[in-house]
């Protein structure tokens, strides 16, 4: 019996020392790659480098994932607020070419708006027109034909040339207002050679001057001189902000209505020309209630200066 248990016990202790060995190498090569591999140091703190094939330009190999810094968006109500408020935004509009179509002028006479109108001289439909806006409080201006740069556009009846002496210049002017009776101002009717020749427009000018009178510069060129003339000269001024019915298209005059709001409310004041086109009178009167919620609509004597 005493064989047979010496027997058994040897065999367990040639089962247990290999486990052990085996048991002793697995924890030696943990440790090894603990301290070689991930002890705390070991990992380089930037990416490594290698130099490009000319070596003068290193290029990161390895790049680990950038957060964008989070953007500070634009919000709609930040952007009203910075935007003037509907008593600080004015706006004029003026309808230029008065006294040759006499519906559709009458009706934007007619129209629940302060909006202002300039008259050309000698129009068949003048004066009853003009009676109209008088009976309705409106803005009178003389809208006076002056030369174009090309001479195949014929500016009409009462016209300004350069080739005018300052005698002949002022005599026309004259002759345009007595036509129409008592104005506020003048805007010129074309005018993309007139209004940038100084002579020329030094001998309207001085007229302005002489009867009170401001000048709207309607820039159908931007090389026109007339409002930085009569700031110079200390005749009252405005010029244009924007055209309305260049195309005479509905929703695309609403469109501009919306560019005039939107120009007044950043910087306080905006001047529209249009036209007494059948687009115009159904624009405004589709957009009139939204404008004069945005903005203060005012008769164009207010926006000089």
């Amino acid at each position: 019996m005493a064989r047979k248990k010496k027997k058994q016990s040897s065999r367990k202790t040639k089962l247990i020392l290999p486990l052990l060995i085996v048991f002793l190498l697995l924890f030696s090569l943990a440790g090894t790659v603990y301290f070689v591999f991930l002890s705390p140091g070991t990992i380089p703190e930037h990416p490594p480098i290698v130099a490009d094939k000319h070596g003068d330009k290193p290029d990161i190999i390895y790049e680990e994932p950038i957060t964008e810094p989070e953007l500070h968006l634009i919000q709609p109500d930040s952007i009203k607020k910075r935007m003037l408020s509907k008593e600080h935004a004015m706006v004029s509009i003026v309808i230029d070419d008065m006294g040759y179509i006499k519906s559709t002028g009458s009706e934007l006479l007619d129209l629940e708006l302060p909006l202002s109108f300039a008259f050309l001289p000698f129009g068949p439909f003048t004066d009853f027109l003009i009676a109209k806006a008088r009976h309705n409080k409106k803005d009178i201006l003389l809208h006076l034909p002056m030369e174009a740069l090309d001479s195949k556009w014929d500016p009409g009846p009462g016209a300004l040339y350069t080739s005018m002496s300052k005698e002949e210049i002022q005599k026309n002017i004259l002759l345009s207002i007595d036509s129409i009776g008592p104005i506020v101002g003048v805007n010129n009717h074309m005018g993309s050679r007139f209004t940038s020749d100084r002579f020329a427009m030094q001998a309207c000018l001085s007229l302005l001057a002489e009867k009170n009178l401001f000048f709207l510069d309607s820039l159908t060129t931007p090389n026109s001189i007339g409002y930085s003339l009569a700031k110079d000269m200390n005749v009252k001024t405005a010029r244009r902000t924007l055209f309305l019915d260049n195309r005479q298209d509905k929703e695309a005059i609403i469109k501009q209505l919306e560019s005039l709001v939107q120009i007044a409310r950043k910087h306080g004041h905006a001047i529209a020309l249009g036209h007494p086109h059948q687009a115009t009178l159904e624009a405004l009167k589709e957009y009139r209630q939204k404008l004069q919620e945005q903005v203060t609509v005012v008769a164009v004597h207010r926006l000089v200066e």
